[in-house]
């Protein structure tokens, strides 16, 4: 009996040895990997070298805090041409950035990672405004990324221009009568171009949604099912464009123009008006030398059955193939680099000394991703550093939180604007189009591209 139970208790043994093996090699294994590694897409290039300098700090002072984690900068962007083709081609970083309009379509399509789990109660995201959130969440309220920036459409005009043309800087239009007549005036007394849209890779339709909800109309149904283009405010918005174009001619001459162009030809003094997102102070004034003092915003004007701005911005995104362990360095990543400093009287601070150091600015106008009381709070811990003229910006600070913010169209936003980019073009070029045989088109093309799913 001995012997037997000896010989029945040996392979039990045996198993208790090797699992403490593959334990201790397990342990030795994970040790010898070192930090996670993750890649943090977004990351500027040579061509700008003051917002690379202060990239490659973010992940310096990160690493410092945090020595378990290796972040690798890649300059990957989004771009709705070849993100669908880096996302199956498992090539997205662990952290990447996309529009608001994306983020319902991936989290149905379950191609992004559900970070639900990984988000602590005491987690600065948790404080994110919940009107922002649900842009990030599924109908069970799972979280599939982190807003890191919100901004609201509103009327970019150029302050120079304004006093060249006898108008005053303080005192914008607020109507489109009154942007239309200030356009003229700038174009007659500069000759410089009176106002601008951008009108190709999916701006031109960007803006034109905008406007029309400015002037009371939508371009889909609240549930994303049904097109609704083919409405009189979208249609008082080409008028619009018309009357500028080919009456007062004070459209310019290039109609086909797309984002970088037009902010370059607004920083450059070649444009005195454009609709353009609040938050695009840094890119003007840092990136693209634009005078600070130059830099006009005001809130975007509204027709008498005006909805409100046009609202989006930036998700960080984590990539599905990431573990866990990626998963949680990335929130980790994303919480030190974007939101910390509203939490924290002394990041904030050493926030802004970092960028006043990079030439970066401090307080720049944006639609907070924090309620009001918590962005006030953050002001006072950096009014030393603030290096912006928030005093031009008064008349949009005043309504930030008053006008209404429409989100994007719900179903297909980019598919949507590409399709009523050629809308746009239509219109500026062709002096006999006919905008009800536009609209009537684009109506049809609106509906198939949500057919389509």
């Amino acid at each position: 009996m001995k012997s037997t139970r000896t010989r029945l208790l040996a392979p039990a043994v045996l198993a208790v040895a090797a699992l403490a093996l593959v334990t201790a090699c397990s342990e030795s294994n994970s040790k010898a990997t070192g930090p996670v590694s993750i890649t943090v897409a977004g990351m500027p290039n040579n061509q700008q070298p003051e917002l690379l300098n202060n990239f490659n700090r973010n992940i310096a002072d990160f690493t410092k805090a945090n020595p378990d984690v290796k972040v690798v900068g890649d300059e990957a962007v989004f771009d709705v041409r070849t993100f669908q083709a880096l996302l199956a081609g498992g090539k997205l970083p662990t952290v990447f950035y996309v529009p608001f309009t994306e983020m319902q379509g991936l989290i149905a399509r379950k191609q992004i990672a559900d970070i639900t789990s990984a988000i602590g109660a005491d987690s600065m995201v948790s404080r994110i405004n919940p009107s922002v959130m649900k842009v990030v969440k599924d109908s069970s309220d799972h979280v599939y990324g982190v807003p890191i920036q919100a901004y609201s459409m509103g009327l970019l005009y150029n302050r120079d221009l304004f006093k060249k043309a006898g108008l005053d800087p303080d005192k914008p239009p607020t109507t489109w009568d009154e942007v239309r007549a200030d356009a003229k005036a700038i174009q007659a007394a500069t000759g410089v171009q009176g106002f601008g849209s951008m009108t190709k890779d999916n701006t031109g339709g960007w803006v034109l949604t905008t406007m029309s909800y400015a002037n009371g109309g939508t371009i889909e149904s609240a549930d994303g099912k049904n097109a609704t283009v083919d409405n009189d405010a979208t249609r008082d918005v080409l008028e619009f464009y018309r009357s500028l174009r080919w009456e007062d001619n004070t459209f310019g001459s290039n109609f086909l123009i797309g984002y970088n162009d037009a902010m370059k030809a607004f920083a450059g003094g070649k444009i005195g008006m454009f609709v353009q997102g609040a938050d695009a102070y840094t890119t003007l004034v840092s990136n693209m030398g634009m005078k600070p003092d130059d830099f006009g915003l005001a809130p975007l004007p509204q027709g008498a059955q005006g909805l409100g701005a046009l609202g989006g911005g930036t998700v960080a995104i984590i990539n599905p193939r990431a573990s866990a362990a990626e998963v949680k360095a990335a929130i980790k990543w994303l919480e030190f680099v974007n939101l910390r400093k509203y939490g924290s009287e002394q990041e904030a601070v050493a926030d802004a000394k970092a960028k006043v150091a990079d030439k970066q600015p401090v307080g720049a106008p944006a639609l907070p991703l924090f309620d009001q009381a918590t962005t006030d709070r953050y002001l006072g811990w950096v009014k030393d550093y603030v290096n912006v003229p928030r005093q031009n910006y008064a008349g949009y600070f005043a309504t930030a939180q008053t006008l209404a913010l429409v989100p994007e169209p719900p179903a297909k936003a980019q598919e949507t604007y590409g399709a009523l980019d050629a809308v746009v073009q239509a219109v500026l070029t062709r002096k006999d189009a006919d905008i009800d045989a536009l609209l009537k088109d684009a109506q049809r093309k609106v509906q198939a591209i949500i057919a389509a799913g």
